[in-house]
């Protein structure tokens, strides 16, 4: 196991290091993820959608292609399969827009374009103050108020999308 330093021990500029690279792996790396993610799904739902589309027009093309080959079971078979794929379509477009997805993934993406950005200014700024502890102090307490501010934003952002969300399934009152 491995056994934590006291960070009260660390120097300013050992500070301010770990701080940048607790950014990176905690804040950039998790926005990243969920960009990502969000991205995946949306590809999917989107996908999902144009295919189910895409096999309603097969399906009713084959249907009258073999109209008097498939009998009266084949030809009721399709109709019914050809009603449910919109159906199914038309509850994956609900599901999609109702979690809003694509804003969330917006809003993450935003988030990590923003929080690299921080990162790669508090390096660019940490090799100049580097041994220079009150220039460190600056670094810190900038890159600690930009976090939090982007941290605000995306609280107030994501839970908006997601509550908007949650409050267009309540029923009115």
């Amino acid at each position: 196991m491995k056994e934590k330093k006291d960070w009260s021990l660390n120097d300013a500029e050992t500070m301010t290091k770990n701080f940048i690279d607790h950014i990176y792996e905690h804040y950039y790396k998790s926005y990243l993820l969920d960009s990502t993610r969000y991205e995946r799904i949306n590809n999917w739902l989107f996908t999902s959608v144009a295919i189910i589309g895409f096999l309603v027009t097969i399906l009713l093309g084959i249907k009258e292609i073999l109209k008097g080959q498939i009998g009266q079971t084949g030809d009721t078979t399709l109709t019914i399969i050809a009603f449910i794929l919109p159906s199914l379509s038309s509850v994956l477009l609900l599901y999609w827009t109702q979690k809003g997805y694509k804003k969330k993934e917006e809003i993450r993406e935003e988030a990590r374009i923003e929080c690299k950005y921080y990162v790669n200014e508090a390096r660019i700024r940490f090799t100049r103050a580097k041994e220079n502890p009150e220039e460190l102090e600056k670094l810190y307490h900038w890159l600690n108020e930009k976090v939090r501010r982007l941290q605000q934003n995306q609280a107030k952002s994501y839970f908006s999308v997601h509550n908007l969300m949650e409050r267009s399934n309540e029923p009115d009152s």
